[in-house]
């Protein structure tokens, strides 16, 4: 993926948007998405924040709900009391406590000897 702009997308908690969501920068959501998000930038997720669909991005920060894929090039974050139910492909992952996480979870296997 190519690198964000610097810019920043915000939902707010009273968005509610059904389809896909395709960007180049940063966005943080407060309200809801029944679709993709595909960003070239971080995914945040505030609690009030949720996603009913497949997720892209190149880092991922999840207080919220989530339930669908996702695929993250950088590090993933899954929040205290966030809630996450589908499979994670990542090159990194932190799980706080009393984060929900079911479903599985790839992460690439570097070559050091």
């Amino acid at each position: 993926m190519a690198k964000s702009s610097g810019e920043l997308t915000h939902l707010s908690s009273s968005t509610v948007i059904e389809g896909i969501i395709t960007l180049d920068n940063d966005i943080r959501i407060a309200g809801s998405i029944i679709g993709s998000v595909d960003t070239n930038g971080s995914l945040i997720v505030e609690r009030t924040g949720k996603i009913k669909g497949e997720i892209k991005a190149s880092a991922a920060t999840i207080a919220g709900k989530i339930q669908g894929n996702i695929e993250c090039d950088g590090l993933m974050i899954l929040e205290s009391h966030s809630s996450f139910l589908g499979d994670i492909k990542t090159r990194q992952i932190v799980i706080n406590e009393n984060a929900e996480f079911q479903g599985n979870c790839a992460m690439p296997i570097s070559n050091a000897d």
